[in-house]
Parts: structure tokens; sequence; C-alpha cells
């Protein structure tokens, strides 16, 4: 299968929103219609860090999608790249778009990709053969009262 990678359009959003879906599904994520819109609002902003590739059959379907950012690494005055959501139809999609991600990571001199992935989760496959490995074993979160803006 021959796949291409691109950036999110605004003609892409319900085929998007089709593998969104099944992203957060699998997650045990209800994927509201406000969080969805308000995703897509940040993926459409060339101003907010927050990017998205689309994986393109030759047919012109999409058949995957990454989320990801770039961020602070501050003690080691570096940045690094942090995957959101990787989700594809195949294997191979997602080897596909992972490169993407780490071709777009070199190029913009990032030191590191990291992601997360859920409790009983096993590393994906297309990290695992990256050379992805778990850095940590926990993370710690608090949550917020988010002000009005």
């Amino acid at each position: 299968m021959t796949v291409s990678i691109r950036e999110a359009r605004d003609s892409d959003f319900f085929p998007w929103l089709s593998l969104y879906e099944g992203y957060a599904s699998e997650r045990g994520v209800e994927l509201t219609e406000q969080r969805a819109l308000q995703l897509w609002t940040w993926l459409s902003d060339p101003h907010h860090p927050e990017t998205s590739l689309i994986a393109l059959d030759e047919d012109g379907d999409v058949t995957g999608l990454v989320h990801f950012h770039t961020f602070p690494r501050p003690l080691l005055g570096e940045t690094g790249v942090f995957i959101d959501a990787i989700h594809a139809r195949e294997d191979t999609v997602a080897q596909e778009l992972f490169r993407a991600v780490r071709d777009t990571a070199a190029a913009q001199g990032a030191a590191v990709i990291r992601w997360t992935q859920a409790d009983g989760e096993t590393l994906p496959r297309v990290l695992a053969e990256a050379g992805g490995a778990a850095a940590s074993s926990a993370y710690v979160e608090l949550q917020t009262t988010p002000q009005p803006a």
C-alpha cells in the first residue's frame, strides 16, 4: 500500500473524526462533539502548538492520524516532541506516521520523542519497533479547575 502523509486540512474533518472516534473508543474515552470540535480548532490554528498529520491511501482516503506537539526540556536546554495520539487502520500506516513525526522532530532539533500508554496497554508495536522503551513507570497528575476565559 502506498501511503502519503500531509498536514490535515479543513476538508479532512469528517474522515479524521471517524478515525479519532475509534482512537477515543479504544481508550475508553467518550468523544463528545464539544471535545472533537475543540481539538479540531486547535489543529486548524497555525499558532496552536498541537499539530496533526494524516495518512492517505492511493485513493486519497484518510487511513491514519497522528497528533503531536513540541515541549521544552529546560534542564537540558533542548526540546522534545510529544505524541498525543497515533491511530491507523494498518500497522504499516502507523509506521509511516511515526517516521513522519521522527523526521519532523529531527528537523526541529528535538532530542526526544515521548508518548504515554494507558494502564495495561502494551507499547504499540510500531513504537517498540522504532526503538521506543518505557522511560518511567508512572506519572503524577493533579486535576485543576479551569477558570473561564
